[in-house]
């Protein structure tokens, strides 16, 4: 299964405009963009353990890969993940009752998906391989 599926369950989620479906939709669209981020870092070479340290060294990695656009895409996979925590586990938030704010968060999540398709062809895929093989190199001397 392709990552990216779960955007299109979260733009269909989104569409129902409840409260739980737009904190739903917002959890989707995380492990949409999360999943192409590892799913990529995994084809170049880098494996992470599963659990919450791999949703944090994916994005440390992305940050570190000395591509800007790729920098920008690990910031908005950062913001993702905590709004998706504040979805998943912070019944107080009013914000999901707001259709407008989890349509940003589903836009933001088709970003980094296509930023991410992006750096798997070439010559980006050769790009953000060199920039990720020098941090890891860096921090794993």
């Amino acid at each position: 299964m392709e990552g990216k599926a779960f955007l299109e369950i979260a733009q269909k989620l989104a569409q129902m405009r409840s409260e739980p479906a737009l904190r739903s939709a917002v959890s989707r669209a995380y492990y949409a963009a999360y999943n192409c981020c590892i799913q990529l870092l995994n084809e170049l070479g880098f494996k992470f353990e599963k659990g919450a340290p791999a949703h944090e060294k994916v994005a440390q990695y992305l940050s570190n890969a000395s591509i800007d656009e790729i920098k920008t895409a690990a910031e908005s996979l950062i913001l993702l993940r905590k709004r998706r925590n504040q979805a998943d586990y912070n019944m107080r938030k009013t914000e999901f009752q707001n259709h407008i704010i989890c349509q940003l968060d589903l836009v933001n999540a088709q970003a980094i998906i296509a930023l991410i398709e992006k750096y798997s062809r070439e010559p980006f895929r050769t790009q953000l391989k060199n920039g990720l093989r020098a941090y890891h190199t860096k921090i794993n001397p």
